[in-house]
């Protein structure tokens, strides 16, 4: 009856191993997709400064594109730094 239970037990702590390490590899590959994302909006929101620059008469609907582009950017990497501190927070003894 017991191995019953411990059985039953290890069946279920495997399990939920199981899931957490599918949630973290997939978690991984999102971070990975979203670091990527950023580095793009990164690269456009350069070439774009660099436009504006040169032109002195940039199209208002495009620097407001480039405006909203860069506060979702920031947005972003506020929740990344919040989620990284969240999983590296220690919890007192």
């Amino acid at each position: 009856m017991a191995e019953t239970a411990v059985l039953f037990a290890l069946g279920e702590v495997f399990q939920f191993l199981k899931d957490e390490t599918n949630l973290l590899s997939g978690l991984h590959k999102d971070f990975t997709d979203i670091k990527d994302e950023l580095e793009s909006i990164q690269v456009f929101l350069k070439d774009a400064d660099r436009r504006a620059a040169d032109e002195a008469d940039t199209n208002e609907g495009i620097r407001t594109w480039v405006k909203n582009m860069r506060e979702v950017s920031f947005r972003i990497e506020d929740v990344i730094d919040e989620y990284l501190r969240l999983i590296h927070r220690t919890d007192p003894p």
